[in-house]
């Protein structure tokens, strides 16, 4: 008799579920620059590069699907092409864009997304990168932090708020990825070179600077696990490689992905341990489940297949995934002339929640401001359950008013003030 046996997960059958034609969003034309995933999406606003003057980017609203077409209204602050952007994960209506002009835009959109016809409420350039700038990525914890890499192979860190460069670190060639780990305590950006850095951006030495023979590669944190993955091109096949911190001499665990040669794509769910491989041109997503029983070990679970080969994907926040379908991941899948919602759901039958498939999640809220962070303060990221039970429960984290914010109630204090003394005087 054999010993054979089923290893336990919860994820062992997720599939991926297509919208159909008349859910996507399609008649668009998608400018593809950069190396990044030439989307960004949340729950109000989709954004993607489009060809035209200047660095044009359509802004169009999350869930209007149907044809998007020529006349969809377009954020223009740059004077070159625009090659990344994101969304602040605090305020929905604040986007970052990157660009071939050497700068990085600052632009607050309207609450309402309907509202949106090509001019933004406020923008603002942050200057200072000598290169075209590659990503820009907020940081996950403090309020108005953003960190961006440039052509040049400098990295910087940004006040958002005070609008001027904090930190600078020379990395020694460009970049071809950008991600802050579960804290924001520490980057890491894949090099040209073929290394990988990880450093405290607020200091100007890497904590980690090995080799990894990978070209074109992505970095990703696996802090829910002690992990560091690094994926890329090597030897004409795509190979994921998972580290050890404490040990970075020597991959604890390789991986062989699939024989592609476009740019690797990836996205990790710290939820669920789960990662996303794709690849550009390439048809097929998979995903993986991660353990550290022993060293590191990754499991392959199964994969879902596109007729087309994909340009680029970008997966939404938790909080976005419909628990009544049992949806753990909600995707958008880039192509030529259109973009696809892909949900990854997990099967069942019952549709009470399921909380060993949905523990606490990001929250969305800041955990510090800017300047603690910047003065050399950590903190976890603010976390809320996605038990509709427990819906109403406060997320906590800290507030914090932009200067926009602290203006408008300063002016609307003045007026109060105005119209007591003006009672006042009637008297």
């Amino acid at each position: 008799m054999s010993n054979r046996f089923v290893r336990k997960s919860h994820f062992r059958h997720v599939f991926g579920k297509g919208a159909k034609k008349e859910n996507t969003y399609f008649d668009i034309k998608m400018s593809c620059n950069g190396d990044g995933n030439h989307i960004a999406a949340n729950d109000k606003y989709i954004i993607f590069a489009t060809s035209g003057g200047g660095g044009p980017c359509c802004v169009i609203p999350m869930g209007k699907t149907g044809r998007v077409g020529v006349g969809a209204p377009k954020l223009n602050v740059h004077s070159s092409k625009t090659s990344d952007f994101a969304f602040s994960p605090f305020k929905s209506n604040v986007v970052a864009t990157a660009s071939e002009d050497c700068c990085i835009g600052i632009s607050v959109l309207p609450e309402n997304p309907d509202d949106f016809k090509g001019e933004p409420i406020s923008s603002t350039l942050l200057e200072g990168h000598q290169k075209k700038v590659d990503f820009v990525k907020w940081h996950p914890c403090a309020q108005g932090i953003l960190g961006s890499t440039a052509h040049d192979g400098m990295a910087a860190i940004w006040d958002v708020e005070e609008n001027k460069q904090a930190y600078e670190f020379d990395m020694g060639a460009s970049a071809t990825c950008l991600e802050w780990n579960t804290n924001g305590s520490l980057a890491t950006a894949a090099l040209g070179n073929k290394k990988s850095l990880i450093w405290d951006p607020r200091t100007s030495k890497p904590a980690f600077n090995f080799k990894t023979g990978f070209s074109n590669a992505k970095n990703v944190f696996h802090d829910n696990l002690d992990l560091f993955g690094v994926g890329g091109s090597k030897m004409g096949c795509h190979e994921y490689h998972l580290y050890d911190l404490k040990k970075i001499s020597e991959p604890v665990c390789e991986f062989e992905v699939d024989d592609s040669a476009g740019m690797l794509l990836t996205y990790y769910d710290a939820d669920t341990s789960m990662l996303y491989l794709g690849s550009k041109g390439g048809s097929q997503v998979k995903y993986f489940e991660l353990t550290k029983k022993k060293e590191g070990e990754m499991h392959k679970l199964s994969l879902h297949s596109m007729p087309k080969g994909i340009k680029g994907f970008f997966f939404l926040p938790k909080l976005m995934c419909d628990w009544k379908q049992c949806m753990i991941a909600k995707s958008m899948m880039v192509f030529n002339d259109h973009v696809q919602p892909v949900d990854f759901i997990v099967p069942r039958k019952s549709s009470l929640f399921a909380g060993e498939l949905y523990p606490a999640t990001y929250a969305g809220a800041p955990s510090l401001d800017g300047a603690s962070w910047l003065g050399g303060e950590n903190k976890a990221p603010i976390l809320r359950s996605m038990d509709p039970k427990k819906a109403n429960e406060a997320v906590g984290g800290v507030k914090v008013l932009s200067k926009a914010d602290l203006i408008a109630e300063n002016k609307a204090l003045k007026a109060k003030i105005a119209e007591l003394e003006a009672k006042l005087a009637a008297k």
